[in-house]
């Protein structure tokens, strides 16, 4: 990973629709050049995917909320895996203090936060306790920022 490709990563980050040729321009590259190096950090994981940003109040989410879980460590692969596969829950981190993970919820209602995500936890096995924070407004949110060395 060279400073040609974090310039060309920090374009894509601020709009994943950029063609190739456009970042070209702006680096003053080959467009084939960029073409080639987004293919490869494609190829190597570096880039996972090109998504969208939706307007969360927009579609009816309007709940988000962080939530901290303490689990039994005997059973954190099983825990992990369980919760990839609920919907609302859009981030899994795991964490030294002072829980053990912390998730990042986001539903249309305090009632689905319950019934999707709070009841779920509430039965799933190896889960000892979890304390919900739910937010009011968010001031910045971003998916992906490239820093500077």
């Amino acid at each position: 990973m060279d400073e040609v490709d974090l310039a060309i990563l920090e374009r894509l980050c601020k709009n994943s629709r950029m063609h190739s040729t456009e970042i070209a321009t702006d680096l003053d590259l080959a467009t084939s050049t960029v073409h080639k190096r987004i293919e490869k950090m494609r190829e190597t994981g570096t880039i996972h995917e090109f998504t969208v940003k939706v307007d969360t109040g927009e579609v009816g989410l309007n709940v988000t909320t962080f939530i901290g879980v303490n689990i039994e460590q005997n059973k954190r692969i099983n825990i992990i895996n369980r919760l990839k596969s609920i919907d609302d829950i859009l981030e899994i981190y795991e964490l030294l203090e002072p829980y053990d993970m912390l998730l990042k919820v986001r539903t249309f209602d305090i009632h689905s936060l319950k019934e999707n995500v709070l009841q779920v936890l509430g039965n799933m096995d190896g889960i000892k306790d979890s304390q919900s924070i739910l937010t009011t407004k968010c001031h910045k949110e971003k998916s992906c920022t490239i820093l500077k060395k």
